[in-house]
């Protein structure tokens, strides 16, 4: 039996990430389980990859992905030492439990740009080191893939069209949990069918725009519940099928959603070059998604530590929404809220804390009470800033707001919010204010 090297490589990253082998173990089983994978490795395992054993090619990249948010810097799976030399990718195992239906949204669709085969769950890692953004290039209808003998009409755009408020308006108020199984089903079972089926030209452009927009949902429904890989699925075919409707309208919102989950997870790069690629198509939309995307991109600029295009660019959105007085948009909908909370955003990538937690108060002022989840995210934020600067009352006060929305409320963001809370305050638990709060979360109330 062949003797083999210790991984050097690796343990160098993990001291660098400083992570025990059982805090490098849980994270790829976590980036795993947002992919659809269930894993179960352990630090048993991880003394095996560092004692030179090299486990499975789809595992090699999950270990890229986590290394890469932990230390904050790209991580390929060459640098990790436990890529076979010249070894093809295996087949990804699948949970049998699932994350909900697979967006079997593409078969009439050619393999054209990033892959999103039927019943794909996107590129893992999610933002992979070889991903690049889509060219503008879109598939033509005449290479669509077969078509059933069935014929729709326009009733049936327009009942995908009408449950589309349905989906966000339950997500806003409720979050991603109770919505996410509904719509997903409806894609896969109801609206896929009829993209195989026979239509006019009017009829089947009316129908990709409508299952664009309802994938894009379904994506953004995914990313609330941190199901990432599944989420870039979605997005991916949302993004294909608007631009094989040739709608900048359905696909420019795509690529800045796909941004905002590239900058979650921490692929600032990425996020910079999607935000771009959206923003190229400002000229062609109407300005109130133009300011959606424009400030989109004011967050990356400022990720990626641009002060100066980062403060145009949130001025430059500032002027484009008060130009859009009366506009809506069934996806890129936007408001003054969501501006102060990009502004928030890009303010503390920043530095600039105290001005970050002003503009989170003005979304909080500015938010519609209806959008529950969307408040109770950016109140768990402004928390976060209160305590890095010393408030630890308004810290509190904050996070007792975020309670008052969590029995209305299933939401994987919010609950991992509530989590970091717990952490954080876990050295002052005796204090007067902390107190009452961690026993309220003890309480479930």
């Amino acid at each position: 039996m062949a003797k083999r090297d210790p991984n050097g490589r690796l343990r160098t990253l993990l001291t660098e990430a400083r992570w025990s082998g059982q805090d490098f173990a849980r994270a790829v089983n976590g980036v795993a389980a947002e992919a659809g994978l269930t894993l179960s490795y352990d630090r048993t395992s991880v003394s095996h990859w560092l004692a030179g054993t090299r486990p499975p090619a789809h595992v090699v990249a999950l270990a890229a992905e986590a290394l890469s948010r932990r230390t904050r810097r790209r991580i390929d799976a060459a640098d990790t030492g436990l890529a076979r030399p010249s070894a093809a990718p295996r087949g990804r195992e699948r949970s049998a439990a699932g994350s909900g239906p697979s967006p079997d949204l593409g078969p009439q669709l050619p393999d054209n740009g990033p892959d999103f085969g039927v019943g794909a769950f996107g590129e893992v890692p999610v933002y992979s080191s070889a991903w690049r953004p889509p060219e503008g290039q879109h598939a033509g209808p005449e290479a669509a893939g077969t078509r059933t003998g069935a014929r729709i009409g326009q009733d049936h755009v327009r009942a995908a069209e009408a449950v589309l408020p349905v989906f966000r308006n339950a997500d806003m108020m409720f979050g991603s949990g109770l919505a996410r199984p509904a719509l997903t089903a409806y894609l896969a079972t109801t609206v896929a069918p009829w993209l195989r089926a026979g239509a006019p030209p009017s009829v089947r452009h009316r129908l990709l725009g409508a299952t664009s927009r309802l994938a894009y949902t379904a994506g953004f429904l995914c990313f609330d519940s941190n199901q990432h890989g599944v989420a870039q699925a979605y997005y991916r075919a949302a993004l294909r099928l608007g631009r094989e409707a040739g709608d900048p309208q359905c696909h420019a919102p795509v690529l800045r959603a796909m941004s905002v989950q590239a900058h979650h997870l921490g692929h600032r790069t990425q996020a910079l070059e999607l935000a771009q690629a959206a923003a190229r198509e400002v000229g062609r939309l109407p300005t109130l998604q133009a300011a959606f995307v424009t400030g989109q991109l004011a967050v990356a600029e400022a990720a990626c530590g641009d002060r100066r295009a980062a403060v145009s660019h949130l001025a430059g959105a500032q002027r484009l929404l008060e130009r859009s007085e009366g506009q809506s948009a069934p996806i890129g909908d936007y408001h003054q809220a969501a501006l102060c909370h990009q502004e928030a955003e890009a303010l503390a990538a920043l530095g600039d804390g105290r001005g970050a937690i002003a503009a989170l108060g003005a979304s909080l002022r500015h938010r519609p009470a209806a959008e529950r989840r969307a408040r109770a995210v950016t109140a768990a934020r402004l928390a976060e800033l209160h305590l890095g600067q010393g408030h630890l009352e308004r810290a509190c006060a904050a996070w007792h707001e975020v309670l008052d929305a969590v029995p209305q409320l299933e939401s994987a963001r919010v609950t991992d919010a509530l989590r970091r809370m717990r952490g954080r305050l876990r050295a002052v638990r005796a204090s007067g204010v902390v107190r009452p709060l961690l026993e309220r979360v003890a309480a479930g109330t």
